[in-house]
């Protein structure tokens, strides 16, 4: 009773509009049939990867009627990596066990029994391996993602102390939402190989880790365009921007990593920039000029900047996490490295500049923004051969940039008639595009000596397309 008429009270972002039931029931309705329509797609379009298969007969070659002579079989996967072999005979081609067939048809002719055995047991034994290789490369960077999401980006809302309910069950209710549709929208918009001739045609999307992982990805640009609009639209209006986000911020990935083929190992330009501006652009349309004046209702108190700042410190000490993903072998190393010196050097830049903006004291939204800068601007180039003295100067630019941009540049957007609650032009956007900026330095520097054989490619060749 007392937790009831404390969210009323106190937090007025969790207020139902009015107060009347047709409205409170309208959300859930909403939510209900969403969550019904993810169950039915997922039960038509979404199937476990190999690797979670094991060594299911789901994977195996299933006997075709005639005596051993020859044989023929073909394959019905999207998956990566999937071969379609025909008229294999034992003197000729011997299947992939790797490749990741999820039906495997034996259509006539014969080979003998023994040979389909152990090709069946070269492929359990293959998949055992891959599944027990999968928990250690991906899990531990997939936990690290998913508490940022929820944990970090849920308490560093919390500044406002008459939204903290809402900032915190708000980002909660959206990251649940957007995970299930994110899979959805990823296997339709970019698994489905349309856009070129090698598309499959048969509508099943595969998942395992690295699915989850390319999900939180996703709303985590989600998450961000919240913070734009923060204390302004109610639990329906999130949905729908999700729902569209979603679909935006896969048509998006599409563009820059399968036509472009840009990399972006932190999925700064992706995720962050892609996202600060989505959610300022949603904060244009929907400004209203008597809400943009109760400053009174954007202050924090000591007790929300202290909540607040937990979320910070989630974000900043897993960030490295965040641009690793996506990176393989050395390119992981380098990302971890580089993050860690960015975030350090950002930081310092931030403490330093907001004293001296506010006469040696701190203001809190600076610390609790600012000093992630380095994650984000080091993100595009956080695999790549840049030392750690060019991880610190990008740190040092970021937090400078993001800290100033509070003091001068959100005063702009308010004049522009674009409210940004949380600062995330300031947090994700500039630090994005200094990003990019990087990028195109970083890559105009690389030489042959510097990254071998492949600096053409180095870029590329560190990322790992499953996390594109």
């Amino acid at each position: 009773m007392s937790s009831a008429f404390s969210v009323n009270t106190h937090d007025p972002g969790m207020e139902p509009s009015s107060g009347t039931c047709w409205r409170r029931g309208k959300l859930t309705l909403v939510l209900v049939f969403l969550q019904c329509m993810f169950i039915a797609l997922f039960g038509v379009f979404i199937r476990y990867n190999y690797v979670a298969m094991g060594n299911f007969p789901e994977y195996r070659i299933i006997y075709g009627p005639g005596e051993p002579t020859n044989f023929s079989f073909s394959t019905t996967t999207g998956q990566p990596g999937a071969t379609n072999v025909t008229e294999v005979t034992p003197s000729t081609t011997t299947p992939n066990p790797l490749a990741r067939n999820s039906t495997v048809n034996a259509i006539y002719g014969m080979v003998p029994r023994t040979i389909i055995q152990e090709y069946n047991v070269i492929q359990d034994q293959a998949h055992a391996q891959q599944s027990r290789n999968h928990i250690p490369d991906h899990y531990a960077i997939y936990q690290d993602i998913h508490v940022m999401m929820i944990i970090g980006f849920g308490f560093i809302m919390t500044f406002l102390h008459r939204y903290g309910f809402g900032g915190v069950a708000f980002n909660f209710l959206l990251g649940a939402y957007c995970i299930q549709w994110a899979t959805i929208t990823h296997g339709f918009i970019r698994e489905l190989g349309w856009y070129t001739d090698k598309s499959t045609h048969n509508y099943i999307f595969y998942v395992d880790i690295t699915t989850l992982i390319k999900s939180d990805y996703a709303i985590a640009s989600a998450l961000v365009s919240f913070g734009a609009v923060l204390g302004k639209v109610s639990p329906l209006q999130l949905v729908i921007m999700g729902l569209i986000e979603m679909v935006a911020y896969n048509v998006n990935c599409l563009f820059v990593y399968d036509f472009l083929k840009a990399a972006d190992c932190g999925h700064s330009l992706t995720v962050h920039t892609f996202g600060a501006y989505f959610g300022l652009a949603i904060s244009a349309v929907l400004y209203k000029s008597h809400v943009a004046k109760e400053s009174h209702k954007e202050s924090s108190v000591y007790h929300s900047d202290i909540f607040s700042m937990i979320g910070t410190l989630f974000l900043w000490t897993l960030y490295p996490s965040f641009n690793a993903a996506g990176a393989v072998d050395e390119g992981r190393i380098r990302a971890i490295v580089n993050t860690y010196f960015a975030l350090c050097s950002s930081c310092c830049m931030a403490f330093a500049i907001t004293a001296l903006l506010n006469k040696e004291k701190f203001n809190m939204m600076h610390i609790q923004n600012a000093t992630i800068a380095g994650g984000v601007a080091v993100g595009t180039i956080a695999d790549m051969i840049i030392q750690p003295w060019g991880a610190l100067l990008t740190g040092f630019v970021a937090g400078s940039i993001s800290t100033l941009g509070y003091y001068f540049l959100t005063p702009l957007l308010n004049r522009l008639r674009v409210h940004d609650t949380c600062g995330v032009h300031n947090h994700h956007g500039l630090p994005g595009f200094i990003s990019g900026l990087g990028s195109i330095i970083a890559a105009g520097v690389a030489t042959d000596w510097r990254y071998g054989d492949s600096s053409a490619t180095s870029s590329q060749t560190s990322v790992d397309p499953a996390m594109c």
